[in-house]
């Protein structure tokens, strides 16, 4: 009996300090390839390792040891006295070399808040980065550190992506990931005609069956008839003319001098996100004829301000553009008449003005650039004369018609991309907010039609205001359009 109650308190005794030993356990987190150096509670006289190909241990005292990380991963070690009684039990875990690679980090993207860990044999970072350049840095240092040999795709999913480098990424982009692109298209067009055209008729008769004369247009010389070539609408001239009973002679002298100037004005603004394609049409279509098997059919040619661009934030000082501009018009002159034997009708295509350009460029956040420039001068003389009289000075003149025709066309396109951020939608101004329209008695009584009302001070306290907006983190921000 005796020997019974002595064999349950020791039994009692051992799972009390089993327990002790298992309660007192701590966890120790040994870096890949590296050592780490142990002190036990006590001296024990047997050790057990639960997977050897995850650590190795050396003993240097009886209650000192040495852990090497071989492999990543989670095992245990147990040490007992020699009593048997187990007087340490740790937990082991194998991570990667994390403050290392934080160093490194720290390194090579000081201006990045970014954090590690490390997972059973995975790396984890997390936290926010400016910019995608700045995260793929940042993944590719921690594949160094990691068990994954190939580089990280993006076309693959997040788990295939982990499997093959041995990293997940938890981190996110911050700042605004979104672009306003702000086009401006110029342009310029001046030109400088000056023509002179003589046209006379002189009939002299002697006698009743000689008469002679001469003239600079021939289909007037034998009905013998005044020819005054009175100048159109367009045209500026000087008429003259004597009349007696054996002579005529008439005279008409154009001369015109025409200066012109044009201008095209387009500023078209679009936003989108960083690596979508966002387009922009203002303008029209017009149908083009197509002869087929069948007959005609109607093709319809897009004409007006057309914008494409695809941008990439790369960080928050530059924004890679993939952009085409095109500006294009229908022309009133040259038209292409068309009249199928088929059909009746008759069908006019006007010829289109186009100027357009297309590039790739990289440019901060505000930063102004031309992608396209034209500086074009075309001359052309027109000289027609009889010969040997027009030669004669001065009053060789009348047999002279002469077109001097000068242009000039100046053309720039500029972009201004912006990082687009968010604003107080109550304090954007549209154009149709200054828009009045009339009332009946305005209308009526007064004779007022609509009309665009002048911006008061407070509407400009106003617009102050919404540019004193604080941004936040994404979305977009900036003016949008343009007040008349």
């Amino acid at each position: 009996m005796k020997i019974l109650i002595a064999c349950v308190l020791s039994l009692i005794c051992f799972s009390t300090a089993s327990v002790a030993a298992l309660q007192t356990g701590k966890t120790v987190t040994v870096p890949h390839h590296k050592s780490t150096h142990v002190v036990l509670s006590g001296k024990a006289a047997k050790v057990s390792l639960g997977d050897p190909e995850v650590l190795d241990i050396v003993i240097l005292k009886s209650n000192e040891l040495f852990l090497i990380g071989k492999k990543l991963g989670a095992t245990n070690l147990m040490a007992w006295d020699s009593r048997g009684q187990l007087i340490e039990s740790i937990n082991i875990e194998v991570t990667h070399d994390l403050n290392s690679l934080k160093a490194k980090l720290y390194e090579f993207l000081p201006d990045e808040t970014i954090e590690v860990h490390s997972a059973q044999n995975r790396l984890l970072l997390s936290g926010q980065v400016s910019n995608q350049q700045q995260m793929n840095v940042a993944m590719r240092i921690a594949e160094t550190y990691s068990s994954g040999q190939t580089a990280d795709k993006s076309n693959e999913s997040g788990s295939e992506q982990a499997d093959a480098t041995g990293v997940i990424n938890l981190m996110s982009i911050g700042g605004a990931q979104q672009v306003m692109l702000e086009v401006t298209v110029a342009e310029v067009q001046r030109s400088l005609v000056r023509k002179f055209d003589a046209n006379f008729h002189f009939f002299q008769t002697s006698g009743s069956d000689f008469s002679w004369g001469a003239s600079s247009v021939p289909a007037g010389v034998l009905g013998a008839t005044p020819i005054f070539n009175i100048p159109t609408s367009t045209d500026y001239g000087i008429l003259g003319s004597f009349i007696d009973s054996n002579t005529l002679f008439t005279f008409a002298l154009d001369v015109a001098k025409q200066n012109g100037v044009a201008k095209v004005l387009a500023e078209p603004n679009l936003t989108a996100l960083s690596g979508s394609k966002a387009e922009f049409l203002a303008g029209g279509e017009f149908p083009i004829p197509v002869p087929d098997e069948d007959g005609i059919t109607i093709e319809y040619k897009e004409y007006g301000v057309g914008l494409k661009f695809i941008p990439t934030v790369l960080s928050d000082k530059k924004i890679n553009l993939n952009l085409a501009v095109d500006v294009s018009e229908i022309a009133n002159t040259s038209s292409l008449t068309i009249d199928p034997g088929t059909t009746n009708a008759t069908y006019f295509i006007p010829p289109i003005t186009r100027r357009s350009a297309s590039s790739t460029l990289e440019l901060a956040d505000g930063q102004t650039i031309g992608i396209a420039g034209l500086l074009s001068e075309n001359v052309r003389d027109i000289s027609n004369k009889m010969p040997g009289f027009g030669d004669v000075p001065i009053l060789g003149q009348l047999f002279n018609s002469q077109e001097y025709i000068s242009g000039e066309t100046e053309l720039v396109i500029l972009v201004t991309p912006r990082l687009a951020k968010p604003i107080d939608r109550s304090k954007v101004t549209l154009p149709t907010d200054a828009f009045v329209d009339p009332n009946d008695l305005e209308y009526y009584l007064l004779g007022r039609g609509a009309y665009i009302a002048e911006p008061s001070e407070s509407d400009s306290e106003q617009s102050q205001a919404s540019q004193d907006i604080s941004p936040t983190d994404g979305g977009s921000e900036g003016s949008f359009g343009h007040d008349l």
